[in-house]
């Protein structure tokens, strides 16, 4: 911290370019990418549409008709997965893997090659089209594999996770999205609702000034240090410098949202809020990796559970690598300065049905099970906007 702080003296900053290359998918991958998604979700016939208006009852008939009709590209999810590619959402080389796989899929060498067919894929019924996507859920190949993940998730998540009660051509209505009042799913409060839940328990929200706004040409700055990333470990060093004096100067590459800027909703958070659009995965695309990008880092999105590092974790720190501070108290003096200021407790934590139904089976069995310890200003039963902390902190929930 010493050689940061001598060095960092006067920085020069240049208001960033705007004038990016428009991306879009050539006609025929646009076509096949169309195909695929359809695939996945696709219209169902009359007859089953017919087996689930007599299978699913006490369900609106109207939002479960729309449901059965709605297909992928009635919910513009091919467009929503170009917007992606476009953004940037996808690491260079997984974009280029997707465009190639496009690429094969629109010809029939290609589809020979990845599917045994000689036909191109839109070009095949639908039964067939399920079949060559199979084949490549089920190949030896990982790389096979990988491309029916990634794009089953794009399909999935862009379908459901978006309100299209005005978009969709199926819809019931414009008031209720007919895919999600089938799934029991009422969505994220209005503007106007989370403004009144926020004013009624008096969070007033705290705007922060961007020094961006200010910038319209070079600038010189002089400041003491600089801290790259505002999120849990940036902020706690920028504000015990800032306590100790010095001058500091935060970089935050994400945007700054104020709580009316949020939406609430999955996909939007998922575009504005996460890392590449919430698309970041592991090489084999198996796990995803939900990793905030915004103002604030992962607290913007955080889920409000606060676990302190394991005992064997600090352990094995102070041991291997000889970093004494976790195990003879002062990492664990910094933990509780942290837990107080942003307010942590397990006191009077409600659970999910869920986790209840969990907790009485592991008293049962005799296993051991205690509540993970939360920051949320409410942790009681039903509090306002708890279940869309994810999606951004309308509320005044998060204590961050």
């Amino acid at each position: 911290s010493r050689l940061l702080l001598d060095s960092v003296r006067h920085l020069h900053i240049s208001p960033q370019p705007t004038d990016m290359a428009a991306y879009s998918l050539t006609p025929s991958q646009r076509h096949t990418l169309a195909a695929i998604c359809d695939t996945f979700l696709p219209q169902l016939s009359g007859e089953q549409e017919q087996e689930m208006l007599r299978r699913r009852l006490g369900l609106d008939p109207e939002h479960l008709k729309a449901w059965c009709r709605s297909s992928a590209s009635d919910l513009s999810v091919p467009a929503f997965i170009e917007g992606a590619l476009a953004a940037g959402h996808l690491p260079t080389d997984s974009r280029q893997e997707l465009e190639m796989v496009l690429n094969a899929m629109s010809t029939r060498l290609g589809m020979l090659l990845l599917c045994g067919t000689d036909t191109a894929f839109a070009s095949l019924p639908h039964a067939d089209r399920e079949r060559c996507l199979m084949s490549l859920r089920d190949s030896r190949f990982a790389t096979k594999r990988k491309i029916f993940q990634t794009l089953k998730a794009m399909t999935s998540v862009n379908a459901f996770s978006r309100n299209t009660s005005r978009s969709n051509p199926h819809n019931k209505g414009a008031d209720k999205n007919s895919l999600w009042s089938v799934l029991d799913f009422e969505g994220p409060p209005s503007a106007e609702e989370a403004r009144a839940e926020a004013d009624a328990r008096g969070r007033e929200e705290f705007v922060y000034a961007m020094l961006n706004d200010s910038i319209e040409r070079d600038t010189t700055l002089t400041v003491d240090a600089v801290i790259v990333g505002s999120g849990c470990g940036g902020s706690v060093v920028a504000a015990e410098l800032a306590a100790a004096g010095q001058r500091v100067l935060v970089l935050e590459k994400a945007r700054y949202f104020k709580r009316s800027e949020i939406t609430g909703g999955e996909g939007d958070a998922y575009d504005s809020l996460y890392e590449r659009g919430c698309l970041v995965a592991t090489e084999d695309s198996g796990i995803a990796v939900l990793a905030g990008s915004a103002f604030g880092g992962g607290t913007a999105v955080n889920w409000a559970c606060c676990l302190r590092t394991p005992s064997y974790v600090k352990e094995e720190w102070a041991g291997e690598h000889g970093l004494k501070a976790f195990t003879d108290g002062t990492f664990d003096a910094s933990l509780d300065a942290v837990c107080s200021r942003i307010g942590v407790t397990s006191e009077g934590v409600a659970h999910s049905k869920n986790n209840e139904l969990l907790a009485q089976a592991c008293e049962k069995l005799g296993y051991p099970c205690d509540v993970a310890p939360q920051n949320m200003a409410d942790v009681g039963p039903l509090a306002p906007g708890a279940h869309f902390i994810g999606s951004g902190g309308r509320v005044g929930l998060q204590q961050n």
